[in-house]
């Protein structure tokens, strides 16, 4: 059983929308620094650093096709309030980049172009809740909405640099999951399921940025279903660490640590 824990944490690591997370969170850290045991109410905060390095964009302006690639860096504090020790209630707050290249159709000829966001603001609110356990298992269902208008840095057409004046880029992402976790000691691997609609707008910049001569550009995720696989270190004890990895709907990888108050 340690092998497949110890596989699990490797592939999630080996991976790189939005995180899911343990379904076992709200009990993985019993005791706090300050607030008792027993008490009905529990505060964490913490780490998230999520990094995408494919979300599997495809067009939806101005005609169709895939984009070519789609990154997205994060990096976030979070605050959760866990009740009764059974739904985990959280807020995300960080810095996002973006990065992606597709290809285009204007006047009869092929463009490809590529551009990159500057790091700013990213939100997002969530819950996971447990609806049943059996000995170690635990089944749990989560959702997540999240939020960020990064500031374009460059755009690059054909490999030259044009204005990215007046330019914007908006992107955003709802989620929601079924996952299993499994308690092994130290560890709580989990796997689930999720569906999720990510959406990415870019709007007036000055050059053609899409098929027909548009100079907006809508990508939207292919496919909505994914697998996550993830595991979790704790001993029950003030804090807790967690790797996950997201794949058919995306390649992607979060890292993350939580300190129960």
């Amino acid at each position: 059983m340690r092998r497949v824990v110890c596989a699990l944490v490797l592939f999630g690591s080996l991976l790189n929308a939005s995180p899911v997370e343990n379904p076992a969170s709200p009990q993985l850290i019993r005791q706090g620094f300050f607030i008792p045991c027993d008490s009905w109410l529990g505060i964490r905060v913490g780490y998230e650093g999520d990094f995408v390095s494919d979300a599997r964009m495809n067009q939806t302006t101005g005609g169709s096709g895939r984009v070519d690639n789609y990154t997205q860096n994060t990096n976030s504090g979070t605050a959760t309030f866990t009740v009764v020790d059974r739904l985990d209630v959280y807020g995300v707050f960080g810095s996002s980049r973006m990065e992606a290249d597709w290809r285009y159709s204007s006047a009869g000829t092929i463009n490809r172009a590529q551009i990159q966001s500057k790091y700013r603001f990213l939100w997002g609110v969530g819950a996971r809740g447990i609806l049943y356990e059996w000995g170690c298992a635990v089944l749990g269902v989560g959702g997540r909405y999240s939020s960020s208008t990064p500031k374009p840095s460059w755009l690059a057409i054909n490999g030259t640099p044009v204005s990215v004046s007046g330019g914007r880029v908006h992107w955003r992402e709802w989620q929601i999951d079924l996952d299993l976790a499994y308690k092994i000691e130290l560890f709580t691997p989990y796997v689930g399921i999720k569906y999720s609609n990510a959406l990415a707008k870019l709007s007036s910049f000055p050059e053609a940025i899409a098929n027909n001569g548009s100079h907006s550009l809508h990508m939207q995720n292919r496919s909505p279903v994914g697998i996550v696989v993830g595991c979790t270190l704790s001993t029950g004890k003030y804090f807790m660490f967690n790797v996950e990895g997201r794949l058919i709907d995306e390649e992607a990888a979060t890292v993350s640590g939580d300190l129960r108050f």
